[in-house]
């Protein structure tokens, strides 16, 4: 559904966005003009995997998620939305089809920018340069998500998905990362490739080893135990600009 919301609002929303910091105003602007606001309810799905691709995205509120279709028709999510982030931009770059599906984990509301605006902002040459370096960004953490899921173990499997949301969501607290909301086992399972049981089982073991605990709204991280258990860079890469922040 299509909400109205004026050209200014939208450009403020925009403004907020890394990638658009650095947009004057009149294009901004012209920006927000061209773009239309869409609020969707919980599990709706924006983009399908293999579909064309015609607009990129901003989310303003609520969450959602990338996902893949997996082996058995099993969904892997491949990165969690939070608000503020462009998706759907890649399809845009090479109008190659979505490589993903995009699906509301909450109510959510995003800014639709038509692929005919997306290119008029990229004759600007500082908007180009930080379109590369997100895409840069993005293949990095592609990278990282594919050697966690074929070189790690369960539990550091676990350990390396706790760090990714901590560096998404999490704030530091003293010594802990606290992540909220709190994620869900299945939310889990699904970005590790592996069951929900399993992760519980993680989880009970790392509750033992005195390295996370949670309550119904959130799971904290002792970031001293976290690093003595998990060495691996590839792991602690995630969380240590937040650990830097106590």
């Amino acid at each position: 559904m299509a909400v109205a919301m004026s050209p200014a609002v939208i450009s403020s929303f925009l403004r907020r966005v890394p990638l658009f910091a650095a947009v004057p105003d009149a294009e901004l602007e012209a920006v927000a003009r061209g773009s239309r606001v869409l609020q969707r309810r919980k599990g709706a799905r924006l983009f399908e995997e293999g579909s064309a691709a015609d607009c990129c995205l901003v989310l303003t509120d609520g969450r959602a998620k990338a996902v893949m279709i997996g082996e058995h028709d099993t969904e892997v999510i491949l990165g969690i939305i939070e608000p503020l982030t462009l998706v759907g931009e890649l399809a845009l770059i090479d109008r190659s089809t979505r490589s993903a599906a995009i699906v509301a984990s909450e109510d959510c509301q995003f800014i639709r920018i038509p692929i005919e605006t997306f290119d008029l902002l990229r004759n600007n040459a500082a908007f180009q340069q930080r379109l590369l370096a997100q895409v840069v960004a993005m293949l990095r953490k592609a990278n990282d998500q594919l050697r966690a899921l074929s070189t790690f173990g369960t539990t550091e499997r676990v350990a390396w998905c706790l760090a990714r949301l901590a560096r998404a969501r999490g704030r530091a607290e003293g010594s802990r990362v606290v992540i909220e909301p709190r994620p869900t086992h299945q939310e889990m399972a699904e970005i590790i490739g592996c069951s929900r049981e399993t992760v519980t089982r993680s989880l009970i073991a790392l509750k033992r080893r005195k390295c996370v605990t949670w309550t119904p709204h959130t799971l904290e991280i002792d970031m001293t135990t976290f690093k003595r258990l998990f060495r691996s860079d590839l792991i602690l890469g995630d969380v240590t600009e937040i650990t830097r922040l106590v």
